[in-house]
């Protein structure tokens, strides 16, 4: 795995060979095959191993607060650490949601899947999907969050939101810079206009 991580952080997918692997760590390819079915399914074991971390994350963020709304503010600051502290894993999931990734997902031969450990990876997206939107629920029963709220569709909306929020592309970053601010204080107003959206006027909490 250790090997197969320095291949992978350093070059995309297409850029390392299994036989690249093999010889870092002195095998033969066909031992490095006894362990992974393929290059594929030895991918999709880093990645795997980022989303474990980060599904931890989540789950301790979520333990943290006792609201709602206290809850999606904890899983958008963990989010944010994860992407800074390992950025190399975060790269990893992203690489994986084209959908030429997505079909190697679903792919079977003889009921076979072509990537061995395709379960696992979509157990783990579950569990994220999951995390989030038990925290909506809660924060729609709380009084914390609006109660018109669609739970589904506000997983939806928060996860790409939430994203954009914590992982600045190079032309964002650029416009902070031009503009004098900071990626700390974008995420800050970032944050307030996302609550501003959800949280129940009423009843908002300070954040």
């Amino acid at each position: 795995m250790k090997a197969a991580e320095n291949r992978f952080f350093e070059k995309s997918y297409d850029e390392v060979s299994m036989d690249d692997i093999a010889s870092d760590l002195e095998l033969s390819k066909t031992a490095l095959y006894y362990h992974f079915k393929n290059k594929a399914s030895l991918y999709f074991a880093v990645v795997i191993k980022g989303e474990v971390i980060l599904r931890d994350k989540f789950k301790n963020a979520v333990q943290k607060e006792a609201t709602g709304l206290g809850k999606i503010i904890s899983i958008i600051h963990n989010f944010s650490e994860y992407i800074q502290k390992y950025s190399d894993y975060y790269r990893l999931n992203l690489s994986v949601r084209v959908p030429r990734f997505m079909n190697m997902l679903q792919k079977c031969e003889d009921g076979i899947p072509e990537i061995e450990n395709a379960e696992e990876y979509a157990g783990l997206k579950k569990e994220l999907l999951d995390i989030i939107t038990e925290t909506i629920k809660l924060g729609i029963q709380d009084g914390t969050m609006r109660k018109d709220l669609d739970p589904i569709q506000t997983v939806m909306f928060l996860g790409s939101a939430i994203e954009d929020m914590v992982y600045l592309s190079p032309v964002n970053q650029l416009l902070l810079e031009m503009s004098g601010a900071t990626a700390e204080g974008y995420l800050k107003h970032s944050i307030d206009l996302l609550l501003q959206g959800i949280a129940n006027k009423k009843n908002k909490e300070k954040w």
